[in-house]
């Protein structure tokens, strides 16, 4: 496998998790009649985001432009809905990125993404906004190839989701609107 694509393939989740980046800029709150998705605490918000994040990288039919769009919005949906237009464009653009760089493989070679991590809990608060840290959040990714020997690999990397985002923590800022919590950059 060539350094490009394991470049690519890195750049790519990072750029997909870096909306989530732990930032100190004010935020601004919309209307409650606005606010759908999200979810019912910060912490379940962002766990059900990374497990759906993990379900996305997951799905075998990626490739399809149709499925990556249907993932686009159900990971938007987790954001603030002032910025949920501008995620499922850079989300679906980090997907789209994704998919090509999968495309670019060896027929005989295949990736796997796995998201783990440990209860979300509130490290800290600040205005409207709670970061919630993700313990122990690591993301891995797998290259293999079949061969006469069975599913070599040939490819593996474990980093931490706070590398991937540009952070030395694994923190996500998760901001209130009305009665539901939802990811937000700001």
């Amino acid at each position: 496998m060539n350094v490009v694509l394991r470049i690519i393939l890195v750049l790519v989740l990072g750029m997909l998790l870096v909306a989530c980046a732990d930032s100190d800029q004010s935020v601004l709150v919309v209307d409650e009649s606005a606010a759908s998705g999200g979810g019912p605490s910060p912490e379940v918000t962002v766990e059900n985001f990374l497990s759906d994040l993990n379900k996305a990288l997951k799905d075998p039919n990626l490739n399809r432009s149709d499925i990556r769009a249907e993932w686009s919005d159900v990971l938007a949906n987790y954001f603030a809905p002032i910025e949920r237009t501008t995620q499922r464009v850079a989300i679906r653009t980090s997907l789209d990125k994704l998919s090509t760089g999968i495309a670019q493989l060896n027929s005989d070679e295949t990736v796997s993404f796995d998201l783990q991590f440990e209860p979300a809990r509130r490290v800290r608060e600040r205005d409207e906004v709670v970061f919630i840290e993700v313990p122990n959040a690591v993301i891995s990714m797998l290259i293999s190839r079949n061969s006469n020997r069975g599913n070599v690999t040939i490819w593996k990397q474990t980093e931490t989701l706070g590398y991937l985002i540009g952070s030395n923590e694994n923190v996500f800022p998760v901001l209130r609107v009305g009665n539901r919590w939802f990811l937000t950059e700001n």
